[in-house]
């Protein structure tokens, strides 16, 4: 046995080294010359061989654990044996209502007229055209002269069938969806006694073991090392097993994933039940398309799902099965209860931040409650999904910077700045942990270009109310939360709150606001101004409480010529900005002023400090 041989190296040329140095120990081989082509030769085949067996048992390793795995399939795999199946492609959803008009029509008008699953409708996006399906059949009864079906739900992509005879013979038998862009939440699993039978049996996705018997219709699903989705049933015990020569259909939709995502005028191409005049109303535009899960999205979720069991106990395993079924979501922010302000106990609340639209639809919210959470919510918790909340913001940007290291203007170089707020915002914000870190944002200015020396940004906060009118026997009544605390300037009479203008009998006004004897907070006025000097119009039209960063709104109606919407902005009290909860942060690209100036200490040395200015803290 050859005791003095080193087995620990991987790499070729360290093999063969080892190779080389053990058989010059061997008398048998004291006299060889070891470069020589023919032995060299041989010592390559070895070295090779070690080196490819090692390597692939290093691969092998590494592809039996989900964090290490590299290959789909077997990532796949892993993720099975935690209970969790890849999310496919999914199609966008548009919610719309369809009106078909029959006051033209001659002969027998029937009083009840189907919409079929299926029916065709197009749409252009970007001057190209896709075609969308209606989801589920629906009928509508004749009101009048017409038939109107309300809330049709139409998912992009194209209708397919697949057909495949039961051979109980083949053990394990399954059933492949032969499109890999296929939205497995469109699917459908009929199975009819043989193919001259009129009547199917309808099978649902298993989801639970609780109800599931031998006689229960449930199939299951899973994504195939081909990267295919398939479909079997159950063996007998748990769900129904289909009997030979028994017809299988797969009913689904392909589609092309997030494409359309944004289309909102359709158009019928189908004729309903034979009549062609109808028209098409947009409820809710198309959102929800995406791709499929990656092998990073799976690698990081199914743990989480597999700690949840598909039980929704603490708000993590919300967040868990939430973001496994249901797709329109840009980012989700899950909290209990007694986290709420105010606490709110037995409740776990949920916000939601979805791809296309600053919030969800009803019938979006609808689906996560009655059909993703439903069986999987403790009984005593109550699901809540609230809008997120955003604060926006409006920034002062200013920076020095040194010509001499640089060929572009001043106008190139406040384009190139610019250009790098909106990859921060896009980037770092607009999400529910998504911090507005005053340095980080400074340090990728200052980066953005060799000439720029230093930068300043002055951070605003500010949200946008549309008040009733003075036509409404209302007053209004706002109560804005904002993500941080306000600057308190004491007893001070200088603004921390300003607003765009608004009317009130005739006069042009403003939101101020002015300090509270032996308190923090300070009180909201409305003013006008005349000759340079502001008038108060209104005493009490609020309250500003600068410690929980909240603003009330009280007491005003604007002329009914006044402007729709009012922006309320006001300082905050920290440069750096957290959200909380369902607090969201986004700059508002169009309200980033960016003002250059040469650094004329620089350019200069020490005479450019004579005409040297810095950036004061508050405007």
């Amino acid at each position: 046995m050859a005791t003095n041989l080193n087995v620990t190296e991987l790499d070729f040329d360290q093999i063969k080294k080892n190779l080389k140095n053990y058989l010059k120990t061997q008398t048998a081989f004291s006299s060889h010359d070891f470069e020589g082509s023919g032995l060299s030769s041989l010592l390559d085949v070895l070295a090779y061989n070690t080196h490819y067996n090692a390597m692939t048992a290093h691969f092998a390793l590494n592809e039996a654990f989900l964090d290490s795995a590299q290959i789909r399939g077997n990532i796949v795999t892993r993720a099975k044996l935690l209970g969790y199946i890849p999310r496919s492609i999914l199609a966008p959803r548009a919610t719309i209502t369809i009106t078909v008009d029959v006051s033209g029509e001659s002969g027998t008008i029937p009083s009840t007229l189907t919409l079929p699953r299926g029916t065709k409708l197009t749409t252009n996006v970007d001057g190209r055209n896709f075609r969308y399906v209606v989801l589920n059949e629906q009928s509508a009864v004749l009101t009048g002269t017409k038939f109107v079906f309300s809330n049709v739900i139409i998912v992009e992509g194209t209708r397919k069938k697949l057909l495949y005879r039961v051979d109980n013979d083949i053990e394990n038998q399954k059933y492949q969806i032969s499109d890999d862009d296929a939205d497995t939440s469109t699917l459908r699993v009929l199975v009819q006694a043989n193919e001259l039978s009129s009547s199917f049996d309808n099978y649902t996705k298993f989801e639970s073991l609780i109800n599931v018997n031998s006689s229960s219709r449930v199939y299951y699903l899973q994504e195939n090392s081909n990267e295919y989705y398939e479909v079997y049933f159950g063996d007998g015990v748990t769900g129904k097993k289909p009997l030979n020569n028994n017809i299988v259909t797969l009913d689904y939709i392909f589609t092309n994933g997030g494409e359309s995502n944004g289309a909102n005028v359709f158009t019928l191409v189908d004729n309903i039940g034979g009549y062609a005049t109808n028209a098409v109303a947009t409820l809710a535009k198309a959102a929800g398309g995406t791709e499929r899960e990656t092998s990073e999205s799976i690698r990081f979720n199914a743990p989480l799902t597999f700690t949840s069991q598909n039980r929704a106990v603490t708000s993590d395993d919300y967040r868990a099965i939430i973001q496994k079924e249901f797709t329109n979501i840009n980012s989700i922010s899950t909290w209990g209860g007694e986290d709420n302000d105010p606490p709110d106990y037995g409740s776990i609340y949920i916000a939601i931040k979805p791809l296309v639209n600053e919030t969800l639809t009803v019938n979006e919210k609808t689906e996560i409650k009655n059909t993703i959470l439903k069986g999987k919510s403790v009984v005593s918790i109550t699901p809540i999904i609230v809008d997120p909340n955003f604060t926006y913001l409006e920034l002062d940007v200013s920076f020095k910077y040194n010509p001499n290291l640089t060929d572009r203007s001043a106008v190139e170089l406040t384009s190139v700045v610019r250009d790098t707020v909106t990859d921060y915002n896009f980037n770092e914000l607009n999400k529910f942990d998504g911090v507005f870190r005053h340095s980080q944002l400074l340090k990728a200015i200052d980066n953005a270009d060799p000439s720029i020396q230093n930068s300043s940004v002055r951070p605003y906060m500010f949200m946008n109310i549309t008040p009733k009118k003075a036509s409404n026997l209302l007053d209004n009544n706002f109560n804005l939360q904002f993500t941080s605390p306000f600057f308190n300037s004491g007893s001070s009479t200088n603004f921390i709150i300003s607003s765009t203008m608004w009317k009130l009998n005739g006069d042009e006004v403003y939101f101020g606001d002015i300090p509270i004897d032996g308190s923090t907070n300070r009180q909201v006025i409305a003013y006008k101004v005349v000759d340079s000097v502001n008038v108060t119009v209104i005493n009490n039209a609020g309250l500003i409480n600068t410690t929980a960063g909240t603003i009330s709104l009280n007491n005003f109606k604007p002329d009914d010529d006044s402007a729709d919407v009012i922006r309320i902005t006001i300082v905050p009290d920290s440069l750096d900005l957290a959200p909380k909860r369902d607090q969201l942060i986004a700059i508002d690209p169009l309200r980033v002023i960016i003002t250059p100036s040469v650094d004329t200490i620089s350019v200069s040395g020490s005479s450019g400090t004579i005409d040297y200015t810095t950036t004061s803290r508050l405007r």
